[in-house]
């Protein structure tokens, strides 16, 4: 089953055409030097570490050519790839750790040591176990390996807004068909060029462009840490014709004063994903002619599940497209039953691209994947074109005097006053609705009005609807790629 090995094939292909590269760095890898490096952090792998098929390596470490070294290792060798986040407190580290017991531990952060240190496993300096595994000499005798489809290469673990983070598997058939389905709609060829800057940690830090991309023969260039300018003329100076980014980020360069000048020359659009984008956020970007394609995934699966093709980026704009090529999907109430066009209900996935499960936790796979379907728990509704509309998630609807609420559907209203810049909804317990609606909102401006975003809302929202205060913050609370983090907007209130 080498026909995984992506990058060897390319080594042998187009051996030296540039492969990736570090901005932080500014280190170039050719195809053949990404392939021959990773065969030395294989070798490395094996002479240091008593690892096996199907031991965990948990990683805190910022994105880099020498992170991608590792995965490409591990798959060869049958190791699976823990992604930890780098900004989590130890006590939250400390839950993963434990869930997922590592067998090698590497980490960029040296504040972490001493807590690491009580791990019943090696823990290497992120940077020395790479300086070390590159000054190895090479071994008489290539290593041997095979790659197993149904073998896991990723444990994801969520960002828990369900209780504690629970670890998505994701393994070799899941990549290989995620990276088809994103190759053949977002139309991904060997000259292609894009910029990293979303963190490990993220299932789309690495499969919505960065190993589909490779996969394809193309180049992509890794930041550590999103800066807006210099994303900004770095897509503008280099022939990045893809660019991944989340909503938050999209807002953030848009503020930037190099976005005044912003003219990329051989961008063809920007994939979103993460959130709903709002109406003004597509226009302002469709306004310097560049297209925003936003999409919709989830760590359990793909996660490039449907696409809005650009060239449909202004016709269904708030669309989040239609299902993918390699995709099975249907939307059902609360029954199970599939519902009509332009109702609402939950998508459920079926295929190649799911997780098969969550690890150490068999009650709630059995719970989230159900006769061989994932119900995702995310509410969505089919235009009358076949277009998708991504209302919520299921765990954010309210229901206040017996009726249903979608918070972002009152989101896509206040997104339309022009004096908002950012707007969550979130649903609490009361004693006489039972839950009500409340709006946390980002001006633009320093004085807020009151009166006019409550007309605002009545012009389109059922009364029931509207919700019962608005409080104005200086930003929203966020998860590391950019999401609202609505258990916070909780505690706040």
């Amino acid at each position: 089953m080498n026909y995984l090995d992506w990058i060897s094939k390319w080594s042998s292909y187009t051996p030296e055409k540039r492969a990736v590269r570090s901005l932080d760095t500014n280190t170039t890898y050719t195809y053949k030097e990404l392939d021959e490096q990773s065969l030395k952090v294989g070798d490395y792998l094996l002479q240091e570490f008593p690892l096996k098929r199907g031991d965990r390596i948990a990683v805190i470490a910022t994105h880099s050519p020498e992170y991608l070294m590792l995965f490409i290792a591990a798959q060869r060798l049958g190791f699976i790839i823990v992604p930890l986040n780098y900004r989590a407190t130890t006590f939250e580290l400390a839950h993963c750790l434990n869930d997922v017991l590592p067998s090698l531990i590497l980490s960029e952060i040296d504040a972490h040591s001493d807590f690491l240190a009580e791990f019943n496993c090696p823990v290497s300096s992120f940077k020395q176990f790479f300086e070390e595994a590159a000054n190895l000499k090479p071994v008489s005798k290539k290593t041997k390996f095979t790659i197993e489809v149904d073998q896991p290469i990723f444990i994801f673990y969520t960002s828990g807004t369900t209780g504690k983070p629970k670890g998505v598997i994701y393994t070799n058939r899941m990549m290989f068909w995620n990276s088809l389905n994103t190759s053949v709609q977002l139309e991904i060829t060997s000259v292609d060029h894009t910029l990293n800057v979303l963190p490990p940690y993220h299932t789309s830090g690495w499969n919505v462009l960065l190993l589909p991309l490779l996969h394809r023969g193309g180049r992509v260039d890794f930041l550590k840490k999103f800066k807006a300018k210099k994303v900004l003329e770095y897509i503008e100076e280099e022939p990045i014709s893809l660019f991944l980014a989340v909503p938050t980020m999209l807002r953030i360069m848009v503020k930037s004063k190099a976005f005044e000048k912003f003219q990329p020359n051989k961008l063809k659009y920007i994939v979103v994903g993460g959130e709903t984008l709002s109406i003004p956020l597509i226009e302002t970007w469709a306004a310097k002619g560049i297209l925003l394609s936003q999409g919709y995934g989830l760590t359990e699966a793909g996660p490039s599940i449907t696409s809005l093709h650009y060239h449909d980026a202004l016709w269904k704009k708030g669309s989040i497209g239609k299902p993918n090529f390699y995709v099975e999907m249907k939307i059902v109430n609360s029954k199970g039953e599939e519902v009509a066009t332009n109702e609402p209900g939950e998508i459920c996935l079926h295929g190649n691209i799911v997780t098969p499960g969550y690890w150490n936790n068999s009650g709630y796979s059995l719970n989230k994947i159900r006769e061989e379907w994932l119900f995702t728990g995310d509410i969505a509704k089919m235009d009358n074109d076949g277009f998708l509309y991504l209302i919520g998630r299921k765990n954010q609807l309210y229901i206040s005097g017996g009726e249903n609420i979608h918070p972002s559907e009152i989101e896509h209203i206040l997104y339309k006053y022009d004096e908002i810049r950012e707007a969550a909804v979130v649903g609490f317990p009361d004693e006489n609705w039972g839950e009500i609606g409340i709006a946390f909102i980002v001006l633009k401006t320093e004085k807020p009005d009151a009166g006019g975003i409550l007309d605002h809302l009545k012009q389109y929202l059922a009364t029931y609807k509207v919700p019962k205060d608005i409080i104005c913050v200086d930003e929203l609370p966020k998860s590391g790629i950019g999401k609202v983090d609505r258990e916070k907007l909780k505690e706040l209130y």
